[in-house]
């Protein structure tokens, strides 16, 4: 009687809870999924993980004993380095730039003239592409054959038994200036100053005078018309 009652009963009961079961379903179905993450999103994650990050590496500093001091110092040191080599690089660039101008030693560092010391060729050619003033300098000895000294100022320069054959010294400052023994055939002295000068040795053969006259041929010290 039970068996054959529960026979009955069975089919009932299983149709009960698939009607139980089917509205659960559905509104599982129905249920809108999960928006997918954006490019937005996973950068926002990266950027927390990297904050947190930070974060757990400064706990971490602190809970070894590690003064927050230290760590402003590392920190003021990495950026004191990082500036030193901005600077140092910044210097290497002007190196670069002047050694690609001119001679080898670069024109910058030439253009200034030398008074405790006698004047080098390089130093010289540096200073005609600067001020030209040579005042109080030393040039004595050098080869200036064919330069163009026009306008440069020599006054109480040192220019014994300098080269200086074929030079253009027109309108150039030789007030008090040393030119004992130089060699000045065929140099234009037109419209220079010589107010001072000493000319003791100094060879003016086929030179042009300060008013243009042509010096004649033996003229040593002082130009003969």
């Amino acid at each position: 009687m039970n068996r054959h009652l529960a026979a009955h009963i069975a089919p009932f009961t299983l149709a009960a809870w698939l009607c139980a079961a089917v509205p659960s379903l559905h509104a599982q179905a129905a249920a809108p999924a999960p928006a997918p993450a954006t490019k937005e999103d996973a950068a926002e994650a990266q950027t927390l993980k990297a904050a947190e990050a930070k974060l757990a590496a400064l706990a971490r500093e602190v809970e070894s004993g590690k003064p927050a001091a230290q760590v402003s110092k590392k920190t003021t040191g990495m950026k004191s380095a990082a500036g030193k080599l901005k600077k140092h690089d910044k210097r290497g660039k002007v190196a670069r730039k002047s050694n690609g101008k001119g001679n080898g030693k670069g024109a910058v560092a030439v253009k200034a003239k030398v008074l405790e010391r006698r004047m080098t060729q390089a130093e010289v050619q540096g200073v005609l592409a600067g001020s030209r003033d040579f005042a109080g300098a030393d040039l004595s000895g050098l080869n200036l054959t064919g330069y163009d000294l026009t306008g440069a100022k020599f006054n109480r320069a040192n220019l014994q038994s300098v080269n200086l054959e074929r030079a253009d010294l027109s309108e150039t400052d030789l007030e008090l200036a040393d030119l004992t023994g130089a060699n000045l055939r065929g140099a234009s002295l037109n419209q220079a100053r010589i107010r001072g000068t000493r000319l003791a040795g100094a060879k003016l053969d086929g030179a042009m005078w300060t008013d243009k006259t042509i010096c004649r041929a033996g003229s040593v010290g002082n130009c003969i018309e």
